[in-house]
This record gives C-alpha cells, sequence and structure tokens, in this order.
C-alpha cells in the first residue's frame, strides 16, 4: 500500500488475556471486518484514502503496534471488532494510536461493545464512535464516509451509531434489519490489503483439520443468515430470554434474518469464485433458523453448481440444533445429498438432561419438545453416523449450580459417545461456562438473587454472598479477564465445585481426545 495513502485501519485484536476456550484461533478471517471494507472501500474511491486490515491472532498485536508507531500520522480511523477476550487489548491500541495522532477517530462494533456500550462509551474517552449489533453495514459506510468527506451529518442519523452528544450524553440509534438483501459481497482479497493473511489461514485449516489437508479443501466463511430461533420471545435488556444460558451473540431487532435462496446461492458463488472450495456457514442452527431458505436452495441450484462435476462441487458446514434432526428427518437428508453439508458444529454441552436444562438448551417448541434433550444429540449424532458426516461436538464444562456428580455423570457420556464413535468426531471444542456480556449466565453476577431464583428451580444451589459482594463490579466494569470470570463464576455460582475440578475434567477431555486422535478445539 503506497506511503502517501491515509488509512482506515480494521482491526481484530489478538485476546488480552489467554481465551477460555479450547478452540484454536487464526484459520477463518473476521468476517464482520471484511464486510464493512467491502462495503466501505468504493465509498472512498477519489478521497485519498484505503482500508486496511490487521488480525493480531494472526500477527500478534505487537507487529500493529510496531505499525502505528511507524504510520500512526496517516492512519484516519481505528475500527475495532471487539469481543470480552480482546476489548483490553483493543483499548491498548486505540489509546497508543491516540498518544501519536489524536486526531484518529476509534470505532468500536461487535458483541462486547453491543453488550456494554453505555457503559465503554463512559469509561473509555478513547473510544469516539460505536455499532450496536449486526445490522449497521450500510450506517456505518455513511458515517465513515461523511468523516472522510463533507462531514458528518449533525442529526446523526446513522444506523447503529453509538455517539456522545455535546453534552457527553451517550445515544444509541436503532439498527436497520432492511439493509440485510442489500449488502456487497465480499471481497475476501481485502483480508491481505495490509499485510499477508489469507496464506495463515489456509494454512491453519489445514494443519487444524487432516480431512481439509487430504481433500485439498480451502475454506471460507460465509453469511447466509443471521439468527437463532432462541431468540424469538421476551427479551430483558436486550437479552434474549429464550437463549441458552451461555450464549452472549446480541441478536438485531429481527431474531432471524435470511435472504431468497437465488441470493444465498450467489453469496455462495462469490466465495467459490475466489477460490475457496469449503464453505463455513456462520448462521446459527441451519435446520430450525434456515430450513425454509436451504429447503428453497436445494429445490433451485444454480446453473454454476450444476455444471460443477459432482465429485467437485464445493461443500459446506455449519451449525445444527440436534432436535432438528432427530424431528425432522427429511431435513439432514437434504443438507447432505443435495446441498453437500457434510461436517456439523452440535452442541453437545453438558450431555446430561439437567445440565441441557439448566442451560437452557432444551427445545423451545414444536415436535419433540417433551422428549429429553440429550435424545435430541444422541439422534443427531446416529443420523450423521449413518449418512457418513462429521461433528464438531460443543461442551460447556460447567454451568449454574453444578455438582461434582454432575460433572462426573457429564463425563462419563462423553466417553461413552466417543469411544463408540471416534471416527466421527472431527473436533472437541470445551471449557468452563464464561459468563461473558449479554449472555443470561452474566446476569447471574449482576442479579444474584436472579442466580438463586434459577438454581432452585433445579433442586441446586449458588453462594449467594459471594456473588453479592461482587455483583457491583460486574455492573459497573468494561474491561473483564476472562480467566477471573470463570473464577468468580466458579466460586459464586457453582459452589459445590472448586477450580481445581474444573482444570481436572478439562484434562480428562484433553486425553479422550489425544487418545482418539481428535482435534482439540478447531477454530470455530
Amino acid at each position: 500500500m503506497a506511503e502517501n495513502i491515509r488509512l482506515a485501519l480494521f482491526v481484530n485484536a489478538n485476546d488480552t488475556s489467554r481465551h477460555t476456550s479450547s478452540a484454536n484461533t487464526a484459520i477463518y478471517p473476521n468476517l464482520g471486518l471484511l464486510t464493512l471494507m467491502s462495503s466501505l472501500r468504493p465509498r472512498l474511491e477519489g478521497t485519498g484514502t484505503g482500508v486496511g486490515y490487521f488480525d493480531g491472532t494472526v500477527h500478534g498485536n505487537a507487529v500493529l503496534e510496531d505499525f502505528i508507531d511507524a504510520h500512526a500520522h496517516r492512519i484516519r480511523a481505528l475500527c475495532f471488532s471487539v469481543l470480552t477476550a480482546n476489548y483490553g487489548a483493543s483499548v491498548a491500541l486505540a489509546e497508543r494510536a491516540k498518544r501519536i495522532n489524536p486526531d484518529v477517530v476509534v470505532v468500536f462494533g461487535n458483541d462486547h461493545f453491543s453488550a456494554l456500550y453505555d457503559r465503554v462509551m463512559a469509561n473509555q474517552p478513547v473510544v469516539d464512535f460505536g455499532f450496536y449489533g449486526n445490522d449497521v453495514v450500510e450506517g456505518f459506510t455513511d458515517f465513515m464516509h461523511d468523516q472522510f468527506t463533507d462531514g458528518t451529518d449533525p442529526t446523526m442519523d446513522y444506523a447503529g451509531l453509538v455517539y456522545r452528544d455535546v453534552a457527553g450524553t451517550v445515544h444509541r440509534n436503532p439498527e436497520n434489519p432492511a439493509e440485510y438483501g442489500r449488502l456487497p459481497l465480499v471481497d475476501y482479497s481485502l483480508a491481505d490489503s495490509l499485510m499477508p493473511h489469507e496464506k495463515h489461514y489456509l494454512d491453519g485449516q489445514q494443519q487444524v483439520y487432516f480431512f481439509m489437508r487430504d481433500r485439498e479443501l480451502r475454506s471460507q466463511v460465509v453469511d447466509i443468515g443471521r439468527g437463532c430461533v432462541k431468540f424469538a420471545g421476551e427479551r430483558l435488556e436486550g437479552v434474549p430470554l429464550n437463549a441458552c444460558d451461555f450464549c452472549g451473540i446480541i441478536p438485531g431487532v429481527r431474531e432471524i434474518i435470511a435472504p431468497e435462496a437465488e441470493r444465498a446461492w450467489a453469496i455462495l458463488e462469490n466465495a467459490y469464485r475466489q477460490g475457496f472450495n469449503y464453505f463455513y456457514i456462520t448462521a446459527d442452527e441451519l435446520p430450525l433458523t434456515l430450513w425454509r431458505m436451504l429447503r428453497a436452495m436445494a429445490a433451485r441450484p444454480p446453473e454454476w453448481f450444476l455444471s460443477i462435476p459432482e465429485e467437485e462441487r464445493p461443500k459446506m458446514f455449519g451449525y445444527a440444533r440436534a432436535e432438528a434432526f432427530a424431528t425432522g428427518a427429511d431435513r439432514i437428508d437434504t443438507l447432505v445429498n443435495q446441498l453437500g453439508l457434510d461436517h456439523f458444529f452440535i452442541g453437545f454441552d453438558g450431555l446430561s438432561d439437567i445440565s441441557l436444562r439448566v442451560m437452557n438448551k432444551q427445545p423451545i417448541g414444536g415436535r419433540g419438545r417433551n422428549h429429553a434433550p440429550m435424545d435430541h444429540n444422541l439422534s443427531a449424532l446416529e443420523g450423521v453416523i449413518h449418512r457418513g458426516g462429521m461433528i464438531t461436538a460443543g461442551l460447556v464444562v460447567t454451568h449454574l449450580g453444578i455438582t461434582p456428580d454432575i460433572m462426573a455423570e457429564n463425563h462419563a457420556a462423553l466417553t461413552r459417545i466417543v469411544e463408540n464413535h471416534p471416527k466421527t468426531f472431527a473436533a472437541l471444542d470445551f471449557g468452563p461456562l464464561c459468563p461473558i456480556p449479554g449472555s443470561q449466565s452474566y446476569r447471574y453476577l449482576t442479579h444474584p438473587e436472579y442466580a438463586q431464583t434459577r438454581a432452585a428451580e433445579f433442586g441446586l444451589r449458588v453462594d449467594r454472598d459471594y456473588l453479592e459482594s461482587r455483583k457491583n463490579f460486574y455492573r459497573t466494569t468494561d474491561d473483564l479477564d476472562m480467566d477471573e470470570m470463570i473464577r468468580d463464576f466458579v466460586a459464586g455460582c457453582c459452589p459445590d465445585i472448586t477450580m481445581g475440578l474444573v482444570d481436572e475434567y478439562i484434562d480428562k477431555m484433553n486425553s479422550l481426545a489425544t487418545q482418539h486422535e481428535i482435534v482439540i478445539g478447531g477454530g470455530v
């Protein structure tokens, strides 16, 4: 990139502290940032400003620090994708840039900011603006274009924008879900706009997954739908009460957004034409959430797809709620035999029925709602096995009120399943529950009475005094250490166990996966 070009940098910082999941990082780009860049870049033509992408999980934050030190004078904006894990590092990088060039515009977005936007804006003067939620691409593009050209609209009427007025009061504009069908097709080459990333992602995929290496697959993330069936219904402070306990996704004003089948196929073709042949469908719970669209896609595959010899057609993989397989056998056949999905991420989570119920993982309605939750997981597993597919199992080791007996039951169930079907598992992704902002479990830390009431519903208990001693911290702090959060969750919400016991079961899961040559984590 030419030295005289001013820059809007899009940053996915590396974690502030150790990431608590077993998942690997740095095998996929940040799709949200690439989508924003694909929208903004055409609007910046002729302004003397270009876009640059940086992923700290690939190159390390120190590389970006050096870049900021050398080029802060030409950085016009720093746009951060912030999760709880990398929030502190993002703030530190923004502060570094502002010290050298106070005119740098700092913009935050993604789930951690959306969950705590008012707190972030109050505590972090280095953050100039933010965007709340997902449906903000057009609002962001208009806002950044105006920042660099004729000046910001004085009405501040940009969808999803979070800003301070002259008195310092924080305002948040509503999102615009109508934009979803108009979003630009992603230019994945933008991942290499500042320094090489794509080669690192592809190398990481093949190092992690043997089947990607053996089949010469080049995988890429695609967005053909957003939301989850469990985002429907009542919300409390923006968090859906139906959502699973550990889910920290901040949904938009519509719980599910999906394009028409033709648009979904165009998104897949766009990735295929850029050299990718294994599509990671990021949408939550495909067979339930997006079934109408997927069925239409299978009924009307486009000519570009049909013209590829069947054995060479791109494959897909994505998330699935187990009850969709258990209560609709035709769905898995359509996904596997017609659309080419061969790898499913299924939330086995606690594995016992009581754990799944405590984490709110049970079905929310429709056929199968009276079945034991674990029965759905086992039915889904059998369905995938029968069709020669693969599973990455998500496992949550702790939950509200968990006891040593429940932990032992859950691990015994996992051991039985893995030992009976070791070749079906592409990966096991596990870790203790981390109550990230935006989740129901975070509310347990901020509202001890809520935690106590919920635990009592299942005959379980919490340490109310401990939670009371920590609630003000979690009600006011925006920079949170994930390991500290896990320790506080165990101490306050799981008083019958210890961190030592948690570590013991993590070690057992590591040993089980290693014994059967199953990938630990997998980067998804």
